[in-house]
């Protein structure tokens, strides 16, 4: 409960911000980076920047679920997915020779996905509440084929994916007055000591 809670709440960026997100103009010079940017009135404040930069790392976390241990993860999708399978019956061979082959298939399916959404995915399949996936005629009455499995749990994950990119664009953004300046912008890289370094690319 406190973890669906959590993620209620972060699901969607504050509302100003959101709009900000959707004010981003773009603007192109010849060998250089897509500049985003904003009216200078608009710009992240130093507070709003480091807020956003520690919602990006809880957000990231979310998405890959590396608030457990691989280990973790691992552990609790096979166990989602046995309980999953286990619910529903089984078209076809039924050998454990097939049973084996087919869990190897839906943990190669969503090897990736963090256990909460592959749990909110396996929840929304037994309610029924699942929109057009486009992905052919769908039966409740079996469990999900691996790639219906994986793009439910995507569906899930879409809101803080966008989430994530909009933070992304936000904190890269520079001022109109800098987009339109055609002088190349340093780009800050961070080098193994943790020093940020600059350099400016060559102009084409």
């Amino acid at each position: 409960m406190e973890i669906r809670a959590e993620l209620d709440t972060m699901r969607y960026l504050p509302l100003r911000l959101a709009r900000l997100a959707n004010s981003i103009s773009k603007t192109d010079w010849p060998g250089q980076k897509t500049r985003l940017s904003l009216p200078a009135k608009l710009m992240l404040t130093t507070t709003e920047r480091a807020e956003m930069e520690r919602r990006l790392v809880a957000i990231k976390a979310i998405i890959t679920g590396s608030n457990l241990t691989p280990a973790e993860c691992s552990k609790a999708r096979l166990s989602l997915l046995t309980r999953m399978l286990l619910a529903f019956p089984t078209p076809g061979n039924s050998s454990d020779a097939a049973a084996d082959a087919r869990g190897d298939m839906y943990d190669d399916a969503v090897e990736d996905i963090p256990p909460w959404a592959l749990s909110a995915a396996i929840k929304r399949w037994v309610k029924g509440d699942v929109p057009d996936l486009r992905l052919g005629a769908l039966n409740f009455n079996f469990a999900p084929a691996p790639a219906v499995l994986l793009a439910i749990c995507k569906l899930e994950l879409a809101d803080f994916r966008a989430q994530a990119s909009a933070i992304e664009r936000l904190l890269a953004c520079v001022t109109h007055e800098r987009a339109m300046d055609p002088t190349p912008i340093p780009i800050n890289v961070k080098s193994e000591g943790g020093r940020v370094l600059s350099f400016s690319p060559r102009r084409m």
